[in-house]
């Protein structure tokens, strides 16, 4: 086994203690890996180098060629008290001279939240128009972040319950509508429209929905909402007063609102075009 490792922060982990890191697989991994399998994975981690308290790294297990590309087999540890995921992040392929022989930009949404003090298997993958060699040495190599690299703490939040028996009908197109956006950051307050639709009496109907990244509940009491058209002109705007709207933490809840003819000042726009943003 070849083991690469590199750390975002450079303290020498030897002179404090070292954390523990247990094996996190995601749900896929879950369910199709055998009991061997995770047992040979767990030994890998256990002779990694260790981690220091709130370090995060990327060790390096193998490479493989595809042709077109270098398929690299790593591990991500967390090592930090809190849950972290990535975005796009820069990964270089050094040497043992400390030379770059591959650079890639790397989309890792899909990797997930990763827990704290925790590690998962990956797989990323170079194109071979970023290696700057023709072969990778299978003794003389390491994957290391680029400087850019940054950690994102997100929470995945569930919804809490759904006010209605319409709602409750709709539960699993809701919950579809849910797992597609991106995760929230920890903290962050989101309003997503799940729909927007022309009522008989040429009011709007506004389906939405709130995701809460705090810790603590979140309650509205006025609510700004402007709907503009395709050109950009304004179709309705207001800043509403709204009750019982509260969202507890790390959950979401679907809302309806209807904005009436008052508020209205382009009656005529063709509301499937329009774009809604809650603030004024």
């Amino acid at each position: 086994m070849t083991s690469n490792d590199n750390l975002m922060r450079s303290n020498n982990v030897l002179e404090k203690e070292a954390v523990k890191i247990e094996l996190d697989l995601n749900e896929y991994d879950k369910g199709v890996m055998s009991d061997f399998q995770k047992e040979f994975i767990i030994e890998e981690l256990n002779e990694l180098p260790p981690l220091e308290d709130g370090q995060v790294s990327i060790n390096g297990i193998y490479t493989f060629d595809m042709e077109d590309k270098i398929e690299v087999s790593v591990y991500i540890r967390n090592g930090s008290s809190k849950q972290i995921n990535f975005h796009k992040v820069p990964l270089l392929i050094v040497n043992n001279n400390g030379d770059i022989i591959a650079r890639q930009t790397v989309d890792m949404k899909e990797f997930g939240i990763l827990k704290p003090f925790c590690a998962r298997p990956y797989k990323v993958y170079f194109d071979k128009i970023n290696m700057l060699v023709d072969v990778i040495s299978s003794d003389d190599w390491k994957i290391q972040f680029g400087k850019a690299v940054s950690t994102v703490n997100t929470v995945k939040v569930q919804f809490e319950g759904f006010p209605g028996e319409v709602h409750q009908e709709l539960e699993g197109t809701f919950t579809k509508f849910l797992n597609k956006l991106p995760l929230i950051k920890a903290g962050d307050v989101n309003i997503e429209v799940f729909k927007t639709l022309r009522c008989l009496d040429n009011s709007i109907s506004i389906v939405f929905l709130i995701r809460n990244g705090c810790d603590t509940i979140v309650k509205l009491e006025t609510l700004p909402i402007i709907i503009k058209d395709e050109d950009g002109e304004i179709v309705a705007s207001g800043v509403f007063d709204i009750e019982n709207v509260n969202v507890n933490p790390h959950k979401a809840k679907i809302y309806d609102f209807t904005i009436t003819q008052e508020y209205i000042v382009k009656k005529d726009a063709d509301i499937n075009n329009c774009k809604v943003y809650f603030r004024t």
